[in-house]
């Protein structure tokens, strides 16, 4: 059922991102023919249409089509053969590539439309039809929608980057300043902390080390698209994930997404075994209740968490050592749990004084 779940996740996700390359790249054509239109000062459109761009006005359903099919190409070849190749790379060499991908799909996509408007509209011969290559891809039409593939491809590599950065619930909010002023939230936040992160970074050294983190934070997408969590920051060799605590079955899915990411890092022991000499293990906390959120940060803006809630969920993390148990929980968040229908169970651990509050914080262990 795991495994089902996650596989599902990822594909609709990926699903989500390929209706929305095709969405933005027919209104992004469209649009860059209009503000032409604006341009030219002219109430006449037609009058200043290019050749191809009749296609564009006259055969909405032919235009839509061809759109439609470079939106597919870029979308497959960026999120599923371009992404496995550039994950070393640095940015510039990852925008230019970018860049060159979008332009090759288009002076092929050119090519195609040339042949078959020279070899079946006018019937030419393919040697005859190839020899008029140039006149077709070198004419005003098509280096004007060059010019547009050009700039509509740097705009939607910097939206996606965007949502990478900030989260796709986050971000509209975030431009619609809605947290600019402080907003109480109901959230559930994980703490997920690599165990002997010490003893590991001694082993590999600082080079191999990062390399280790990075490879164990690559593999929390499946975990995250399966339970819909949004990853709030990165601190060294941990991670902070947070869900709406209004909904409550995001309680099952905040324990669902530990023991999905365990599994996920256990099938994949082999390649860390081979790789690095060593399996990462990772414990976690678990904790619910109200914060306020806030943007922060002039020069870098940034969604900001505050309350007891979050300190609270960090100190029961440095516990899962002390009690050698891999998934402790508070009793607020033990309670919501127990409302739902799961396989899961908990178990009392223990009362613990952490300094500078005046109550015990009661542990459970989430099996």
């Amino acid at each position: 059922m795991g495994k089902h779940k996650k596989i599902g996740s990822k594909t609709r996700f990926y699903f989500f991102l390929l209706i929305y390359s095709i969405l933005f790249w027919n209104i992004a054509i469209r649009v860059a023919i209009f503000l032409k239109f604006l341009g030219s000062g002219n109430d006449d459109f037609r009058s200043e249409l290019p050749k191809g761009l009749v296609l564009f006005e006259e055969q909405i359903l032919w235009a839509s089509v061809i759109v439609t099919a470079f939106a597919i190409f870029s979308w497959f070849l960026n999120y599923f053969v371009f992404d496995k190749i550039i994950q070393r790379r640095d940015v510039r060499k990852i925008l230019i590539s970018v860049f060159f991908i979008d332009t090759l799909i288009f002076i092929i996509m050119g090519v195609g439309l040339g042949m078959a408007h020279y070899n079946i509209e006018r019937g030419l011969t393919l040697s005859e039809s190839f020899s008029k290559m140039e006149d077709f891809l070198f004419n005003p039409t098509i280096l004007f929608f060059l010019v547009v593939v050009i700039i509509v491809s740097f705009v939607f590599q910097l939206i996606h980057t965007l949502f990478q950065q900030v989260g796709y619930g986050v971000l509209w909010r975030l431009m619609a300043g809605y947290y600019r002023i402080p907003r109480e939230e109901e959230k559930i936040f994980l703490f997920l902390d690599l165990q002997s992160s010490t003893i590991c970074a001694e082993r590999l050294g600082h080079a191999r080390y990062s390399d280790f983190i990075q490879d164990c934070f690559r593999m929390l997408t499946e975990s995250l698209l399966a339970t819909f969590g949004r990853v709030y920051q990165y601190v060294g060799d941990e991670v902070v994930i947070t869900w709406n605590a209004k909904k409550k079955k995001n309680f099952k899915k905040a324990v669902d997404f530990y023991f999905m990411y365990s599994s996920h890092l256990e099938s994949k022991a082999g390649y860390f075994e081979k790789k690095y000499g060593l399996v990462p293990v990772f414990t976690a906390s678990l904790n619910s209740g109200k914060v306020m959120a806030v943007e922060v940060g002039d020069v870098k803006h940034e969604l900001a968490y505050h309350g007891d809630v979050l300190n609270t969920a960090a100190r029961i993390q440095k516990q899962c050592k002390r009690y050698r148990k891999p998934l402790l929980a508070t009793q607020d968040f033990i309670f919501n749990l127990a409302q739902l229908p799961t396989n899961y169970s908990s178990k009392f651990v223990d009362d613990v004084k952490f300094l500078g509050k005046d109550t015990k914080v009661k542990l459970y262990e989430v099996y």
